[in-house]
């Protein structure tokens, strides 16, 4: 319903609490920064802090490495103590030597067995069964039958061990002297035995060895990696060190508590005090239009000068979405499912919270409609004790009812463009765009233009009158082209600058005409365009029409048709009225009067 206020905000210190400070500017989470370089320009002076960011090349060996070994290293939030380049290289070093002696040294996937066998040998330590001089280890599966035959032999010049087994397969070590060591291997290979190979060091201990010591570093360095990004946004005025931004203006007092016991100075200015800093927008809005929000954000936030139009987007879908979807079951499913998501299980998504709005409106239509999931009768006593009426409130499916449908979408299109051009009008006269709000088709001669044309159809349509004389079509629809021809030239005048354009009155007299005609068309097909709320509106009747004479054709199975036809017609034709009731709402409402183009308001919590 409004964009929240802010102020420009700057807070500054000493190079040896610049860390600090900035530190407790991240963990505020109240502040949207800026980027040193817009505001350093001739006036201000300043510069920016040059310094290398070498922590982002150490997180990234640090995840490298944890990744390739399974190893999970994040977590932690604070370090326990600094570190300089020179001990995190020797860690990082040391630790990615060992890791890749533990490697088996091919590309052959150790299997869970597999993984089993080399733990039970590992209790004997790798290194040590790598260094003895005169014998030699091995190790592999073995069929369990081939292990039986092993078993038979005579004055074998080796011993095995069993260190795991399945159906299938025995794991072994086998040891055997320098002399007799390939003998052995060759009768193993004769009898199905498969390699595999011992690893140089147990990668178990390795990563049990470093683990604390990588995660203290990994935080160290995360931390480190924040703090020289957050260096882009730091002035340096002299020996002071600036951090400048916005925060909400109901925040400023909270965020200069953040700063209590530190030696800082504390700078507040109103947005229009600085103006080549742009000011973030963070629309305000109450629980029931916040989720519209994301709508208006994905077209573009309004400027922080502007106004917010989520409220007016929101009352809007909601009527035209329950308009062309009215059906009281299909309404409260929507309702009920949306309502459980965003406001019962708090997602995060806005879309959820959309859909139980739209919801709530559908199954007001659908009571006018009479529509329970597509049953077009049930509600038709309630409607002949409530409303006095002989059958219901509103045939949707009467023939003769079709066409005042259409009518009336077409009516409520004219309602939302008069309207939508009274906002234009309200919002230039804001800015002193004078020349825009008075001269323009979507300011006050296009106002005066579109209201005779309403006022036309509805003494045509309903009071049977005669306007379409030259006492009315003079000023109301002459002057209003005049205004709309001559609008550069008249908005020149108005602002006392020369009235000449500047391609000339020749090019001036040809742009403008094809500029007319571009203007009666918008006019005929923005209105025209909301006829396809009518449209919906029997598109959705004859869809559950359908459904209905195919669960009379189902027998016992109607039932299951009931549902599923229901369920069908929810997921299609919702995503199809939403997509088309989201482009009614942008290219008939919002291209009259709304432009955009604001920026972001974004706390500063992680700068990655």
């Amino acid at each position: 319903m409004s964009i929240v206020k802010m102020k420009f905000v700057s807070v500054s210190t000493d190079k040896s609490h610049l860390d600090e400070m900035l530190i407790r500017a991240l963990d505020s989470k109240l502040l949207n920064p800026e980027l040193a370089t817009s505001i350093i320009n001739e006036d201000t002076g300043g510069k920016v802090i040059n310094s290398e960011n070498v922590y982002d090349e150490y997180l990234n060996s640090l995840k490298n490495m944890s990744h390739s070994i399974g190893m999970d290293i994040t977590g932690k939030e604070k370090s326990d103590r600094t570190y300089t380049n020179e001990e995190i290289e020797k860690v990082i070093k040391e630790f990615s030597d060992k890791v890749e002696l533990s490697s088996c040294g091919d590309d052959v996937l150790l299997t869970a067995d597999d993984q089993k066998a080399l733990d039970a040998l590992s209790e004997c330590d790798f290194e040590k069964i790598h260094s003895c001089s005169y014998i030699n280890f091995g190790l592999g599966r073995l069929p369990i039958e081939s292990y039986k035959k092993l078993n038979l032999l005579d004055h074998l010049d080796f011993d095995t061990c069993v260190l795991h087994s399945n159906a299938q397969y025995h794991w072994i070590v086998y040891a055997a002297s320098n002399t007799y060591f390939a003998d052995a291997r060759r009768l193993l290979n004769s009898l199905f035995f498969e390699e595999i190979r011992i690893p140089n060091i147990d990668v178990h201990r390795v990563i049990e060895e470093y683990c604390d010591i990588l995660k203290d570093i990994y935080a160290y360095c995360e931390l480190n990696d924040s703090l020289h990004r957050l260096y882009d946004y730091v002035v340096i005025y002299d020996d002071n060190y600036v951090l400048s931004g916005f925060t909400p203006e109901s925040e400023v007092e909270n965020f200069k508590k953040v700063f209590d016991g530190m030696d800082v100075k504390f700078e507040v200015k109103n947005p229009d005090e600085v103006p080549d800093v742009k000011a973030p927008t963070l629309l305000k809005n109450n629980w029931f239009f916040k989720p519209f929000e994301m709508f208006v954000d994905m077209y573009s936030l309004p400027d922080y000068n502007d106004f917010d139009p989520t409220l007016f987007l929101g009352i809007t879908y909601c009527i035209l979405f329950g308009i062309m979807f009215g059906d009281l079951g299909q309404g409260l499913v929507l309702f009920l499912g949306g309502t459980y998501l965003y406001d019962i299980k708090k997602s995060k998504n806005k879309l959820t919270g959309i859909v139980s709005r739209i919801g709530l409106t559908s199954m007001v239509f659908g009571f006018l409609f009479g529509s329970v999931f597509g049953n077009e009768e049930v509600l038709t006593p309630i409607h002949q004790m409530l409303f006095r009426t002989e059958h219901k409130l509103i045939e949707v499916m009467d023939p003769n009812m079709t066409m005042t449908l259409l009518l009336g979408a077409v009516a409520i299109g004219m309602v939302l463009i008069l309207s939508s051009i009274v906002m234009n009008i309200y919002k230039n006269y804001k800015h002193k765009l004078y020349g825009e709000m008075l001269f323009s088709q979507n300011g006050v001669a296009g106002l005066v233009l579109y209201m005779y044309v309403v006022f036309v159809a509805l003494n045509m349509f309903i009071l049977g009158g005669n306007v379409l004389t030259p006492v009315f079509i003079v000023p109301f629809v002459v002057v209003p082209f005049l205004c709309f021809f001559f609008k550069e030239p008249l908005t020149a005048a108005l602002n006392h600058e020369p009235v000449t354009p500047h391609e000339g009155w020749g090019g001036f007299v040809l742009q403008t005409i094809f500029e007319m005609i571009t203007i009666v068309l918008e006019y005929v097909s923005n209105t025209m365009s909301f006829m396809r709320v009518g449209g919906f509106i029997l598109s959705h009747a004859g869809m559950m029409l359908v459904v209905s004479i195919l669960m009379e054709m189902s027998g016992n199975a109607g039932i299951v048709v009931f549902i599923l036809g229901n369920i069908f017609v929810m997921c299609l034709e919702g995503l199809i009225v939403g997509i088309q009731t989201l482009r009614l709402e942008y290219y008939e409402m919002f291209s009259r009067f709304y432009e955009g183009g604001g920026k972001k308001f974004k706390i500063l919590t992680s700068v990655k």
